[in-house]
């Protein structure tokens, strides 16, 4: 019973090490984090890998406010946006319990046994968690053209969403 509960308390230990938000920076081995890919003097492309696709857009918005003020510009334009990862797949880790009934052996008797059972399909995604990857081309400006759509202050976004991202 002792062994049973300390591979519980493993596989729930396992599972809870990728729940907590991602930290905001370049991404690094493990591929969580942004990427940023000039294309032209004022257009980029921009990326962040999250645990969810929320948390991917929204660092993927900081990353496109934070490189336009680093550029000298106030305002960015999404052109392109997309979401890809595995935000809706099912756990990595699951478990199972099983009830056996049988007789026979050494001491002629019957015997009762439950087993507890934990499959971790996918060790490195069990470890990393869900990944979902945010895609962004934007275009940067001085000043908000009329009449164009997804236009965003950097200043706006850095205050808003920089506020609330974790950093090391």
């Amino acid at each position: 019973m002792k062994t049973v509960l300390i591979t519980l308390a493993a596989a729930i230990s396992l599972s809870a090490c990728a729940t907590g938000p991602t930290i905001y920076g370049p991404a690094q081995s493990g591929g969580l984090g942004f990427s940023t890919q000039q294309i032209e003097n004022n257009r980029f492309h921009i990326s962040f890998t999250g645990k969810n696709a929320e948390e991917a857009r929204n660092l993927t918005l900081l990353r496109a406010a934070e490189v336009t003020k680093e550029r000298g510009f106030s305002h960015f334009r999404v052109i392109g946006s997309a979401l890809d990862g595995d935000q809706y797949r099912r756990s990595p880790v699951s478990t199972s319990v099983g009830l056996g009934i049988g007789s026979g052996g050494y001491r002629r008797g019957t015997r009762t046994n439950v087993g507890v059972g934990i499959n971790i399909n996918d060790l490195g995604r069990a470890l990393n968690g869900n990944k979902v990857t945010s895609n962004m081309e934007i275009i940067l400006s001085n000043g908000n053209p009329a009449g164009s759509d997804n236009i965003y202050r950097a200043d706006s976004i850095i205050e808003s969403i920089g506020a609330r991202a974790v950093t090391q």
